[in-house]
Parts: C-alpha cells; structure tokens; sequence
C-alpha cells in the first residue's frame, strides 16, 4: 500500500517536480518481493492469489502506438476493424518487431476506436464551447435492414488563427425508435446534454 501512495504522490505533478524522475525504477521496484508483499491482499483459506500482468509488462511503447495507430486508420479510412490484426501484424514486422501474440484482436480495435472515439469528442466540446453560436442539422435515414436512424451535425464558429471559421462537424449517429417530432426532440436534446456536460 505504501509503494501506491508513494506512486501517487508521484503522479500529481502540481505536487511535486524533479527532472531526475526515472520511471525506470519504479518499474524494477515493482518487480521486487518488497513492493509485491506490500502490496499483498490477505488470501483466505482455499483461495489463490491471481497476478496479472499489465500491458506495459508485454508490450513496448512502439507496440502499443502501432496498435493505437492501426485504430485510428482503419476507422478513419472506414475500413472494416476485423483487418486490425493483419495490419498491426505488417506494422509491426515492418518496424522489425515481432509479430503480435496478444492485443490482436477485433474486441481490442473496437476498445481503441471507442477511447479514441471519446477523445476526438472532447476536442469537439472544447471547440463548440468556445463558438458564441452554434446550429444543427439533423437528416433521418433508413439503413439496408430497414432500421431508422437520425444523423446528427453541428454547425458553428471555430476559432482559427485568431478568426472565426464556419464549420460542420459529424456529432452522431443515433438509431430511433420512432420517427414522431417529438421522438426526434428528446434524442437531439439528449445528445446536447452529453454534448455541453
């Protein structure tokens, strides 16, 4: 428990600075039979103690950004996500790395588009907040398996350079249950709430 105060502590950085950080000690710290009886949970009879590793323990920095990468692309480019492996694999080898044994997989590019997903919609907030005006238009669709869907956009004044740029931005795909006005107005004010919180 101490070595997780001391960790955190650490981590607030308004607290405490040093250039002669070195995570690297941390990390052979954390290896040692010190910090893991520290940190030990009591283990009731019959029971077992399950470690686990994390994901810095099994892969690189450069492992990682490629996965992050590969994400990015293929949502970007709206290419299907079951190509993460393939792709992530020929980076990887292209780089001169291994092959990916782990983190290869369609779950873990969903789990990436959708932290990165949540990131560009923080960027978005952050610009519509600082926009005196804003608007939206709203389109309804029916997909190929006849399912209702409201597209959403907004529209306001981004600030560039110091001057005020109309733009359009993609806010969100909703599926609607029905297709009365009144459907339609609570999802948009839904959407704004999540939008301005």
């Amino acid at each position: 428990m101490q070595c997780v105060l001391i960790l955190n502590f650490i981590a607030d950085d308004s607290i405490w600075k040093t250039d002669k950080f070195e995570s690297r000690l941390f990390q052979q710290h954390q290896r040692t039979k010190n910090h893991r009886k520290q940190d030990a949970a009591k283990v009731e009879k019959g029971q077992k103690t399950i470690y686990h590793s994390s994901t810095t323990d099994t892969l690189d920095d450069i492992a990682i950004w490629t996965r992050i990468q590969a994400a990015w692309w293929l949502a970007k480019e709206d290419v299907a996500l079951h190509k993460f492996s393939s792709l992530v694999e020929s980076q990887l080898v292209d780089r001169g790395l291994a092959p990916p044994k782990n983190y290869r997989d369609d779950k873990v590019a969903w789990e990436m588009t959708g932290i990165l997903a949540d990131h560009f919609r923080q960027l978005l907030k952050q610009r519509v907040k600082k926009s005196p005006y804003f608007g939206i238009m709203v389109d309804e669709a029916t997909d190929n398996s006849t399912n209702q869907q409201l597209i959403v956009f907004i529209k306001f004044l981004d600030q560039v350079c110091g001057d005020f740029v109309v733009t359009v931005e993609y806010l969100d795909l909703v599926p609607l249950d029905s297709s009365s006005a009144e459907d339609i107005t609570v999802l948009i004010c839904m959407l704004f709430d999540r939008l301005m919180c």
